[in-house]
Formats: C-alpha cells, structure tokens, sequence
C-alpha cells in the first residue's frame, strides 16, 4: 500500500484494453461519468490495443470495487493491481564488492 502527497492511500492498476480509440474514449469516458479518483495515468498503446496504467486516491478496499467495474467493461481485457517493484537495481556507479 502506498500514501500521496495528500496522506491517503493509493492504489496502482495495470489495465489492457482491447481495440483502438473507441475503446480507449469509452474507458476515459467512464472514469469521468464514476468520478474515479484517478490522481495519474498512463497510456500506452496502438490500433491492436491499449495498455493503461492508473493511479487510484482511495483505499485499498475501494480500488478492489473498481478493479471489478473495469473487469466488466466489454473492451477490458485485463485488469488487475500493478506489480510491485522488484528489488533496486545497483548504480553502474558502484561495483558491488564482490568484483
């Protein structure tokens, strides 16, 4: 679980949607019409499909609730919370010791 700026929790979610544009719009459109607090996101995608990341203000049980939304919309192909980051990666700076 992380916290924003603003001291409450946060939650990441990996989304893929299939399709182009239409899709994508009617995704955006309902994150509006939900009024999902969405404080980030990222898109990344072409005609084939989209790929989505979002960052969600609320708490972990409120962001499983939309997890299942999105899961029922018909473009969404996947859905589900962003894998954590995996251990930090040492500085090409650093030659660890071992060396």
């Amino acid at each position: 679980m992380n916290y924003s700026t603003t001291g409450t929790d946060t939650s990441t979610l990996n989304i893929r949607l299939s399709g182009g544009i239409y899709p994508l719009n009617r995704f955006l459109m309902t994150l509006q019409n939900k009024r999902v607090p969405a404080s980030g996101i990222k898109i990344d995608g072409d005609s084939e499909a989209s790929r989505i990341t979002l960052l969600l203000d609320c708490p972990e049980e409120t962001a499983r609730r939309y997890t299942a939304l999105f899961s029922s919309l018909e473009d969404v192909e996947e859905v589900g919370p962003a894998e954590e980051d995996g251990p930090e990666t040492e500085d090409p700076a650093d030659p660890s010791p071992n060396r």
